[in-house]
């Protein structure tokens, strides 16, 4: 990304190599000369102090633009600084009644302060600094529609409009989930899930089908949807690739989706490890039990990859039933810390009496030794 001076700076580096590769290759066309008696003393003489000549301006030139360009961003930034705290003091006052609003149109550090406080306040205030967003007319959607456009100024009007949150936007940023590149894509991604409402929510899920976002950063956006994301997880569970259904799983979980819940069941199923340890943890965070899939659960407690184990001996706990009790007994002598770790947990949680005559009399001395300390922390 450039900011502003540096290209003119890079420019300048540019001319100096130039100018000094010319120098140098005249120094060695000369000396080389010389050095066969092609070219007489007064020349190489000549050649040599033109060579210092030409590099002391370079250089001088050069630490004075450096010099130059330092001293006016400071300066700049500090003018721009104090325009946004000038400017975020009149829209704060005339938001609160205090003064009246000034018309438009406004600078660009206008624009930044209604940001600003846009991003700070919801409700009513939120809803009137919108107004004053629109009645601006920021040039946000020209950028995203012109074809002209650099990639930081459309990455800068999508965080501006994700900031903005205006719900007709949307239309600007759903091509860009299609974009050939990755980060307008997921740049396009984050501010569709701040500006959707309504029947954008279903649009932007459609959107989000066709983007082949990476794992992480599609649950990024579903979290970003906050109450908003039934929907949308609801679409990619049912669409969606495994990539997609483990991002929908996640944030079932993380956003305590428990209407979602029964919907998470059949993934207990599912072949790929990721996909079974993610509805896993999504039936943890929302402390659902998974009655019926109790032979799932167990195989999964007997699975070779470790992390398998681990889900399945914390989530045991939630059946409350006589099997949880011996599945979570047998797992106090699993090789796993982690394992041994989640069945004295469990247990603890399950029936503090079992966890008790554990660390007592356990067959496996590594699973007493887990069922003590976890006593002795709850104590």
């Amino acid at each position: 990304m450039w900011r502003r001076g540096e290209r003119l700076y890079a420019l300048l580096v540019f001319l100096v190599v130039a100018l000094e590769a010319v120098a140098l290759g005249g120094l060695v066309l000369v000396f080389s000369g010389r050095l066969w008696n092609l070219w007489g003393y007064p020349l190489a003489q000549r050649v040599l102090l033109e060579a210092l000549l030409l590099t002391g301006v370079a250089l001088a030139l050069l630490s004075a633009y450096i010099l130059l360009y330092h001293g006016y961003t400071q300066a700049r930034e500090s003018q721009e600084r104090q325009a946004y705290e000038d400017w975020l003091s009149r829209f704060t006052q005339a938001l609160f009644g205090e003064a009246a609003l000034p018309p438009p149109p406004w600078p660009r550090p206008a624009l930044e302060a209604l940001l600003s406080l846009r991003e700070m306040l919801s409700g009513e205030f939120a809803e009137r600094l919108a107004d004053w967003i629109r009645q601006a007319r920021p040039p946000w959607g020209r950028v995203l529609r012109g074809r002209l456009a650099s990639r930081p100024a459309r990455l800068e009007a999508l965080e501006a409009l994700a900031q903005a949150r205006l719900p007709e936007t949307l239309g600007l940023i759903l091509p860009y989930l299609e974009h050939p590149d990755p980060v307008l894509r997921l740049a396009a991604a984050r501010a569709g899930a701040r500006v959707a409402q309504g029947e954008g929510v279903l649009r932007l899920a459609e959107a989000l089908l066709r983007a082949a976002l990476p794992r992480g950063a599609l649950l990024e956006v579903l979290l970003l949807l906050e109450h908003r994301a039934p929907p949308v997880v609801e679409a990619l569970l049912r669409q969606g690739t495994e990539e997609e259904r483990w991002a929908a799983l996640e944030a079932i979980g993380r956003l305590k989706l428990e209407a979602l819940a029964p919907q998470v069941l059949p993934f207990l199923e599912a072949r790929d490890p990721e996909l079974l340890a993610a509805a896993l943890r999504a039936l943890l965070r929302l402390g659902y039990p998974p009655k019926g899939y109790e032979e799932t659960l167990l195989a999964a407690l007997k699975d070779e990859r470790e992390f398998l184990r681990v889900h399945a001996a914390r989530l045991l706990a939630l059946l409350q039933n006589d099997l949880a009790r011996q599945a979570l007994w047998k797992a106090l002598g699993d090789p796993s810390f982690y394992v041994r770790r989640a069945a004295a947990e469990g247990l603890r949680l399950l029936d503090p009496e079992l966890l008790q005559r554990a660390a007592q009399r356990h067959p496996d001395p590594y699973g007493r030794a887990m069922a003590e300390q976890v006593l002795k922390e709850a104590a």
